[in-house]
């Protein structure tokens, strides 16, 4: 069993690893809105569009993985030239992912996969719509020629190449020996992973499909031991070796040798596994060029991956976050060093997500502090609290409080379901924290107003456009008026 800093050393090798992902792109959007009324051309809802967020799909987004895993990452696949074309390359770029080596083919749409998420007043959002580009089709000719010399320019720069196959249109015949050469050639790791070919990959060191997709590869149904088994030894003909995720039940190792090693993942509660997968297959090709073994692979794509799940839409997973994970056995996950959270925050802003803010001392937690979460986290996607330290407390509370210690506190805290990040701060304020993470809302309780919260704080949250928020509280519920009630009671 290796050691927690076997798993920090290979971390940390990671910012010197750079992988070329190779595949299908695809961008993602996805568009909210509230339903306001009936059309009067038609019969059918008008909906006012409030946000739209873009993500780089399929392989793009097993890339832009890559980078936030800490690897140097080049993109490599088609996309049209068109409006989306721009956005995704866009995208790619916000995320650390060179875009350099994608062809723009004028014959061919950009893929793109679209959901129409709405909610009227009082009501709670339903996806309402999908859209989609026409269906891809492999391709050829000057695409195809253009996409293999840019392999072949890249191949001595990179350490690792990254397949994506999940729509049948960049991972051609001729495409994958390209990569098979180039890797042999150049010694580098490759790392596969199809939505329908898992079995194609001949000569590439690990193919990396769930455990449907092996089962489809094989044209055998997997339900249980024997046939995941028989799924992953077909797999074998073809790859080097296989790792096969399992959801919850983790990853299976299938070893060139022969070995079967089941490797489990920490149990978390899932929220979304949209594009885990692409996760662990940059995890896993990291890992493997940065010296580690297939266990060490399975083990930090696990990691990786139960980051991933519990966080809503396609998201990616950081280096800070896997290093955080494996570092939290023995306290909350959910809390953070302030090192640790601006690197989260500023990629959940990248990704298009609503960070709320809000703190207190939260010393014994009531009925009106829960309401009062939920209804903060309902200003956005994700809930920050910051906690008054022990010092900070009895700062603003007097010398005999709080009755519960900090760490406690955050482990109270970091229970709630509606609560994302729990951040412990020493002074009387926030608002060294406020200025470093600039959250998009500003939650304060119902007895504040604009006039009554600290202006400092006020000017420097209106100051980079963000938003007060003032949540109405539960009358009669606070933490001085229970303690004063058992102190009269005893």
């Amino acid at each position: 069993m290796e050691t927690m800093d076997h798993y920090l050393a290979l971390l940390k090798k990671f910012h010197d690893i750079r992988v070329m992902a190779v595949g299908d792109i695809y961008l993602d959007e996805y568009v909210f809105g509230v339903v306001t009324e009936i059309s009067l051309e038609a019969p059918i809802p008008v909906l006012e569009v409030q946000e739209r967020r873009y993500n780089p799909g399929a392989c793009g987004n097993a890339a832009c993985n890559a980078a936030a895993l800490g690897a140097k990452t080049y993109m490599v696949g088609v996309v049209g030239e068109d409006t989306n074309a721009g956005i995704v390359r866009r995208e790619f770029e916000v995320r650390g992912v060179d875009t350099a080596y994608i062809v723009a083919d004028p014959k061919r749409h950009t893929n793109t996969y679209g959901k129409v998420r709405a909610g009227g007043h009082n009501i709670p959002t339903q996806e309402m719509l999908r859209m989609d580009t026409p269906k891809p089709t492999l391709i050829s000719g000057d695409t195809e020629r253009r996409v293999i010399e840019n392999i072949r320019a890249l191949a001595p720069r990179v350490d690792a190449v990254i397949i994506g196959d999940q729509v049948v249109s960049c991972i051609t015949e001729n495409v994958l020996q390209a990569i098979v050469e180039c890797a042999q050639k150049h010694h580098l790791v490759t790392v596969a992973d199809s939505r329908k070919r898992a079995g194609m990959f001949k000569g590439i060191d690990v193919v990396v499909p769930n455990d449907a997709e092996a089962g489809l590869a094989a044209g055998i149904e997997v339900k249980d031991e024997a046939s995941l088994r028989e799924a992953g030894k077909f797999l074998l003909k073809s790859a080097k070796n296989a790792l096969v995720t399992r959801g919850p039940h983790g990853i299976t190792i299938f070893a060139a040798d022969g070995a079967i090693e089941d490797v489990p993942i920490r149990p978390v509660r899932a929220v979304d596994v949209t594009g885990a997968g692409d996760t662990v297959d940059a995890a896993v090709a990291i890992t493997l060029a940065a010296g580690g073994s297939l266990h060490d692979a399975a083990f930090l794509g696990n990691t990786a991956a139960g980051i991933a799940v519990t966080q809503e839409g396609v998201v990616t997973v950081s280096n800070a976050e896997v290093v955080q994970a494996l570092t939290s056995e023995h306290g909350p996950a959910k809390l953070k060093t302030l090192d640790e959270l601006k690197p989260i925050v500023d990629k959940l802003k990248q990704d298009g997500k609503r960070i709320v803010w809000t703190n207190g001392c939260f010393d014994i937690l009531h009925v009106g502090h829960i309401t009062y979460l939920l209804r903060a986290r309902q200003k956005g996607d994700v809930l920050v609290v910051g906690l008054n330290s022990d010092r900070s407390v009895r700062e603003n509370k007097g010398p005999d409080r709080p009755l519960v210690n900090e760490q406690n506190r955050a482990i109270v805290l970091s229970a709630l379901e509606c609560v994302d990040y729990v951040i412990i701060f020493d002074g009387k304020t926030p608002m060294p924290l406020l200025e470093a993470l600039q959250p998009h809302v500003y939650a304060k309780g119902g007895d504040y107003t604009l006039d009554t919260i600290v202006q400092p704080e006020r000017r420097l949250v209106e100051s980079y456009g963000g938003e007060i928020a003032i949540i109405p509280g539960v009358e009669g519920q606070s933490s001085t008026h229970l303690i004063n009630r058992m102190f009269q009671e005893t």
